[in-house]
């Protein structure tokens, strides 16, 4: 592995410096403004960049010579395709002209579908994406936050500070969080929803896409729900020497709910581009709806700052270094006051990474482009919890740090036949450790932590996946092995050594009638492999005491899957039907510690690979532009889970859910939209379900919310204003421990210079 670097500062020493380049500068039709941070792509090839502040570009042409389609598109503009016949000399392009449109449907670029640059409609897969404009228009206070609504994701909230996006009826553990290309679920992600997406800076955010289903064998365990991938925010060159600016953006929720300051400064010329953010915020108790009230205590503190730079080496090479941390602080578990606990904070609750990336891109079909990463991450979580009425305070705190290692190879050695491949390693070590504090006596005694001190863990993979385009006919086959290794070591319930793994593969047909339509069917499998946090957990959650298993295999999941896209200037539609057999799941049990059926007054259990179940289910979006004014988007989502082992239904199943939006934009910089989220009510609920306290008795009612949402852009200043729950419904999403938001006021100022 130390060779591998050396191999590559070796490619770049060795690329011609005489590439051809493709250069020119996007403006806007009508007013001949410069347009930066449109998206520029050579179809079929992984050669794309982004305008810069002036709307300049520079992209590196494909290594074969001939025709080919430059793509260009940007939200609120008319998609532009322009045909150019790459030679072996340098080109600069005409002025490009976009026309606004600001509700046209924009087809959607896509990174995470298949690991390389596609649009979206040309995809098998079934894909949601949320850009950072959207994001920022919705008003959204967090990352998971961010997601409500969007197609195929449900968002349970067991408190304030957290956030857990179910994909196609699973969720914790059972899907995979990425960012930057990056796995951010580690050995001791929890089983059930948990807070962790909540830990992503919702100001850092570029884009978030979302692959339902598939997402194991180009990205490994836990993908068996899907994959959800948030790109942060990347600076752009300049080609005019030095450029300097910035943004200064301030929210108010009504009540004190958020007050957030956030801050970014940029800089860049022809060879390094940099950004760099930090953000203050404050969450006040939530205000539930009519007859709730205020939900307290359910407040944290939450502190963020991250950077990214890149150089450019030469016209092959980049190197990028990034970093983003997250700390959050006193995070009420509102959903445990509520149910006989004077004291339930997570404190502290924190996210660290660091990465390094050297990108090159060759000049043969064999070796389009190369990516080594190296990454660093860091994540701390504490537990301060109190029974009332009892004088024991317990803490709890882990630590985990992973190294992580990703090699990734692009090639396209003929027109019809693209070729992604790569290795992937992460390393991770585990410290943990617990007191209880009697506050009559001020005498604090050590106990063991969650997990045991020292426990480490290793993920190593290799992966292939090919695409066959013939015709109308596309065909992408992909194959996987992975293997897990955990080193426990624990003084109190032993020591131990398992190393599961497992060979995953997916076959998914495409074809295309005309430009419009396309239908994809197919079938994938995928696994999550047994991790720390399965085998060793030994506390308190969320209505009992977990004690170890350290006899667990990999869950397994096979997916079946149909879907069909239509795409034209004013209509585009998705529809997704899919099955999966899952087996082997691992479950919490009922059980014993020291041959006693409760422990500190509440009931053990433990985790086994105890179920079979299978999950079935629809998706279903739109979006319309009806004209130059108004667009209409809509979706529902519906998912039906069975345990079939336990002859009931799957816990946590999502209710149908969905979303409509009617958005009015008369003139470019002003923005105006009314979204109707609704769920039915979910009443088919496990045995755990009818036992876990965040559900209501007889199960979680239906629901109907109508936002307003409306954003004015003056020059550099943009006023942006909100309504919730504008009819103030009492509602919360199915398994939640805290209410949706009641009738509230934002708004927002975002200044960029």
């Amino acid at each position: 592995m130390k060779k591998l670097p050396l191999f590559l500062w070796f490619l770049l020493l060795q690329a011609p410096l005489w590439a051809q380049q493709i250069q020119g500068v996007l403006v806007d039709a009508s007013t001949n403004e410069p347009l930066p941070g449109a998206n520029l792509w050579f179809k079929t090839t992984q050669r794309g960049t982004s305008s810069n502040a002036k709307g300049g570009f520079i992209i590196n042409a494909p290594a074969v010579q001939g025709t080919y389609t430059l793509l260009v598109s940007m939200l609120g503009y008319r998609e532009l395709e322009l045909e150019i016949n790459l030679t072996a000399n340098d080109q600069v392009l005409d002025t490009l002209r976009l026309t606004a449109e600001p509700t046209l449907i924009q087809s959607d670029l896509v990174i995470t579908a298949q690991r390389s640059l596609n649009q979206a409609f040309a995809t098998s897969e079934a894909v949601s994406v949320l850009k950072a404009t959207d994001i920022l228009h919705n008003g959204a206070r967090s990352t998971p936050e961010a997601l409500m609504g969007l197609t195929g994701v449900f968002v349970q909230k067991t408190n304030h500070g957290g956030g857990s996006p179910f994909i196609r009826g699973l969720t914790g553990n059972q899907t995979l969080l990425l960012m930057d290309g990056l796995r951010l679920n580690n050995s001791i992600y929890r089983f059930g929803p948990n807070q962790y997406f909540n830990t992503i800076d919702v100001f850092s955010v570029q884009q978030i896409e979302v692959v339902r289903g598939a997402g194991s064998v180009l990205y490994g365990s836990d993908a068996m729900g899907g994959a959800i991938q948030v790109f942060t925010t990347t600076p752009q060159f300049s080609a005019e020497g030095w450029q300097f600016g910035g943004r200064l953006l301030g929210r108010y929720l009504d009540r004190d709910m958020e007050k957030t300051v956030h801050a970014e400064l940029k800089a860049a010329n022809e060879n390094i581009a940099f950004r760099a953010g930090v953000s203050v915020r404050n969450f006040g108790d939530l205000y539930a709806g009519k007859g709730k009230g205020q939900e307290g205590p359910s407040n944290y503190r939450e502190r963020t700052a991250d950077a990214k730079a890149i150089f450019k080496l030469n016209r092959h090479a980049q190197f990028t270094m990034a970093y983003n941390g997250v700390f959050q602080s006193d995070v009420n578990r509102y959903d445990q006051y509520v149910t006989g606990f004077a004291l339930s904070q997570f404190e502290p609750q924190t996210r660290q990474m660091a990465y390094a990336r050297l990108a090159w891109e060759g000049q043969s079909p064999w070796l389009q482009k190369i990516t080594l990463t190296g990454s660093w991450q860091f994540a701390e979580e504490g537990r301060i919890f109190q029974r009332v009425n009892n004088v024991t305070r317990s803490k709890e705190k882990d630590e985990i740090r992973t190294l992580g290692y990703v090699l990734e190879w692009h090639a396209q050695p003929f027109s019809f036949w693209k070729i992604t491949s790569g290795l992937e390693a992460y390393f991770d070590k585990v410290t943990s450790g617990g007191t209880n504090l009697n506050t009559e006596t001020g005498v604090e005694t050590v106990r063991r932590g969650l997990y045991p001190a020292g426990t480490n863990a290793s993920n190593l993979a290799a992966f292939t996946a090919h695409n066959l385009n013939w015709k109308q006919w596309s065909l992408n086959l992909g194959l996987r092995y992975n293997q897990v290794r955990l080193e426990i070591q624990d003084a109190k319930f032993g020591n131990t050594e398992i190393t599961p793994d497992a060979l995953v593969a997916h076959a998914m047909l495409r074809y295309q009638l005309g430009k419009q339509h396309a239908i994809s069917a197919g079938t994938y499998s995928g696994f999550r492999a047994p991790n720390i946090n399965d085998m060793t957990s030994f506390g308190r959650f969320d209505f009992g005491i977990e004690v170890p298993s350290y006899n667990l295999a990999p869950e397994r999941s096979t997916t079946y899957e149909l879907t069909y896209k239509y795409s034209s200037a004013k209509l585009q539609a998705n529809i997704s039907g899919f099955y999966t057999a899952l087996s082997d799941l691992v479950t919490r049990v009922r059980s014993t510690f020291e041959g006693q059926p409760k422990y500190e007054g509440s009931d053990v259990y433990k985790k086994e690979n105890a179920a079979t179940s299978f999950i079935r289910g629809t998706e279903v979006d739109f979006a319309w532009s009806i004209s130059q004014k108004f667009n209409l988007q809509g979706s529902l989502t519906y998912a039906f889970g069975q345990n079939t082992t336990a002859h009931e239904p799957m816990r946590r199943i999502p209710p149908l859910n969905g979303r409509i939006g009617l958005q009015y934009q008369p003139v470019k910089n002003w923005f105006n939209r009314i979204d109707f989220l609704y769920a039915s009510k979910q009443d088919r609920l496990a045995s755990g379900d009818k036992s876990d306290p965040r559900i209501p008795k007889g199960g979680t009612p239906g629901w109907k919310v109508l936002n307003l949402r409306s954003a004015y852009q003056f020059k550099q200043v943009e006023l942006q204003a909100g309504l919730n729950n504008l009819f103030n419904e009492a509602y919360r999403t199915h398994g939640s421990g805290i209410d949706g938001v009641g009738r509230s006021v934002w708004i927002g100022l975002d200044w960029k210079f």
